[in-house]
């Protein structure tokens, strides 16, 4: 979408002034003023007539005038306002009024009417703090956090869905050293989304990394299509989202169903579409500033951590491995290259490297010390940790040219710098803590990648058997099911018929009623073959007390094992099909545990790298073909609602076996 109005105005006029002071009109007009806006500034139609402006006296006559309108009045009278712009020919409006959706359901009405009298016009807002244009000198907005000293504009762009927390973001870029050049606060997006605002500045030639502030995707499709050309234009994306899980607001039968929440499957769309999502906002921050460089780092780095204290670099080394990457020690060849140097009051050579603190009595040493670490095809990057500096800040800016000048990716944390240090240095380069760096590694670390070849997948069979089903599949039938698609269940007798061989057994009821029947009683463990008969009564019994329907008891060899997982797949209305792997039995609903989510359909590569690394006991290749062959027939099936494999059991043998399943098939679908 067009956006040059609204990012690079030449003329701005603001409807809504008022005499009062600190009125929002009033505020916009002074805050573009104090920043050097050198374009036109208008009063539209003030009812106060002694404006320090020129005047618009007729919108609908003169809107082609203006680039951008601001609107600072009640929400009813901004809806007329916006269909005489759109008639007069304005390039885009911003919308400060409130009173839209966020006010319940009159005002969503109000909303719906607003963007019908927006039409194609561009509409920031409403219920926003607007938008700022470092290169137009256009800061089209009310806050007051523009009067702060900032660093240069840099290669960053931020889109929030809240304009406070946009500007608490880019205050946090501020104190690293990092100027955004372009922000947009878009409210209650009532015409421009953030993927709107995100897909024009994603292809601006001075914008390197796109931040943006999300608490609601509303087309999920669009943000993986902003995703995937961020990474076509080989541009990065940070995306910090806020709210809670919508797993928890939908009815669900299934486990998988209850645990797929919104966040689990933002995620997944994200890491699909090449987007690095931020666990908070100093890691959305430290995130930001790395990403400015096109660095990377392989799946398990070997990093070269040098220090000016033994304690620093063990803590780095820490970190480090608890984020999967190795400080291996240097290679003979490497370490003697080293000894040769003249570096003064080096306490070890060995890795993390003790400069001790007399190092910069040797800085011309110190950067062939870093050249040789370049040159070592065993190391990977290079982390370097001072500080202070405050007697000699130029050689700590020095010390960043050197490290940012190597080949390898390598960052220098500046820890405790004097104020205002880290400005002007090389963008992501220097951190200000040990903490800041670890939180934006994960950035540039490349994930493993597997190469599978699986081949087509046939699931007509499995189709086939579940046409004849609405609502809940039980075990007994959802067995069937899954054999079709390869999955080995364990042998299964239904009441009366004749007992697989066993030393001991599971007894359970199978009802469309009972989906969760170990929470009614309904499951025994550990029972012999001389009281299975009386187990199936009392259990037969138990869910005649609860009236469920169809009741059957059926029977199953309890198996050893060593260890158990949980496979499934939901159907997510917002964000569409997706498989999930993670813990079984009953540890399925807890949280805080890892899950691997691959939203549908799903590359082999992918499924079986989200198999290593659920269970890595798994025979991976084989059993990714029948993960493959469980996502195709969720999407030949788009009634199949939700399915479960709960437990999976790992026996002894390493091999999988299913001992408990669930479909549910829409009947709206």
């Amino acid at each position: 979408m067009p956006l040059d109005s609204l990012f690079f105005p030449k003329a701005i006029g603001v409807i809504g002034l008022s005499a009062r002071p600190g009125s929002w009109g009033s505020r916009v007009v002074e805050i573009l003023r104090s920043g050097g806006f050198g374009g036109e500034l208008y009063a539209v139609e003030p009812r106060n007539r002694d404006v320090d402006l020129p005047i618009l006296d007729d919108l609908a006559e003169s809107g082609k005038l203006l680039d951008v309108l601001v609107v600072a009045v009640p929400a009813e009278a901004a809806i007329e306002v916006i269909e005489r712009a759109r008639r007069g020919g304005v390039g885009a409006v911003v919308l400060f009024s409130s009173g839209f959706a966020e006010d319940g359901a009159d005002g969503r009405e109000r909303q719906q009417r607003l963007r019908e009298a927006a039409g194609d016009m561009p509409v920031l807002g409403p219920n926003c703090l607007g938008v700022i244009s470092k290169p137009a000198s256009a800061n089209v907005t009310t806050t007051a956090y523009v009067a702060r000293p900032a660093p240069p504009p840099g290669p960053v762009s931020l889109v929030s869905q809240s304009g406070a927390v946009g500007f608490v973001l880019a205050s946090l870029l501020d104190a690293r050293g990092v100027g955004f050049t372009y922000y947009a606060s878009v409210g209650n997006e009532a015409c421009l989304e953030v993927t709107d605002i995100g897909g024009y500045l994603v292809e601006r030639p001075d914008v390197r990394v796109l931040g943006l502030y999300v608490e609601q995707i509303r087309d999920p499709e669009a943000l993986e299509r902003l995703g995937r050309r961020a990474v076509e234009l080989g541009k990065r994306i940070v995306v910090l989202k806020a709210g809670a899980s919508e797993a928890g607001q939908r009815a669900t039968l299934s486990h998988t169903a209850a645990v797929a929440g919104d966040q689990l499957l933002f995620d997944a769309l994200c890491r699909d579409a090449g987007i690095v999502v931020a666990e908070d906002d100093e890691s959305f921050a430290d995130l930001v500033v790395a990403l400015q460089r096109e660095v990377s780092l392989p799946p398990r780095p070997n990093i070269a951590v040098l220090s000016m204290s033994g304690g620093a670099g063990a803590i780095i080394a820490d970190r480090l491995a608890a984020l999967g990457a190795e400080v291996r020690p240097l290679s003979g060849k490497t370490r003697d290259r080293i000894e040769e140097l003249e570096l003064a009051g080096v306490a070890s050579t060995d890795n993390p490297i003790d400069l001790g603190g007399q190092f910069y009595r040797s800085s011309d040493a110190f950067g062939q010390l870093l050249a040789l670490l370049d040159e070592d095809p065993e190391v990977d990057g290079v982390v370097c940790c001072f500080t202070f500096g405050d007697l000699f800040p130029e050689l700590y800016r020095d010390l960043a040219e050197k490290i940012a000048a190597l080949d390898s990716p390598s960052w220098l944390v500046w820890a405790c710098p004097p104020p205002g240090a880290l400005v002007g240095t090389p963008p992501g380069v220097v951190y200000p803590s040990i903490a800041g760096l670890i939180r934006a590694l994960p950035g540039v670390i490349r994930p493993a990648q597997l190469d599978v070849e699986i081949g087509e997948q046939d699931v007509s069979a499995a189709v086939e058997l579940l046409k004849p089903h609405t609502g809940v599949v039980t075990e007994i039938d959802a067995r069937e099911v899954l054999r079709e698609l390869g999955v080995r269940y364990v042998d299964t007798a239904v009441a009366g018929e004749d007992l697989p061989p066993a030393d001991r057994y599971v007894v359970k009821i199978d009802s469309p009623d009972a989906p969760h029947r170990a929470r009614l009683g309904l499951v025994k463990l550990g029972v012999a073959a001389s009281d299975v008969s009386g187990t199936c009564a009392e259990l037969l019994a138990r869910a005649g007390e609860l009236g469920l329907a169809g009741a059957r008891a059926v029977i199953q060899p309890q198996l050893a094992h060593q260890g158990e997982i949980a496979v499934g797949a939901v159907r997510d209305p917002h964000y569409g099909p997706a498989l999930l792997i993670g813990p079984g039995g009953s540890r399925v609903e807890e949280e805080g545990l890892a899950r691997q989510v691959l939203r549908l359909p799903a590359r082999p590569g992918a499924i079986a790298r989200a198999l290593a690394d659920a269970a890595p006991q798994l025979s991976t290749v084989e059993f990714a073909a029948v993960l493959a062959r469980l996502g195709e027939l969720v999407v030949r099936v788009p009634a199949l609602a939700e399915l479960d494999i709960n437990p999976l059991l790992l026996t002894t043998d390493g091999a999988p076996v299913a001992v408990d399943s669930l479909i549910v098939v829409s009947e709206e679908a």
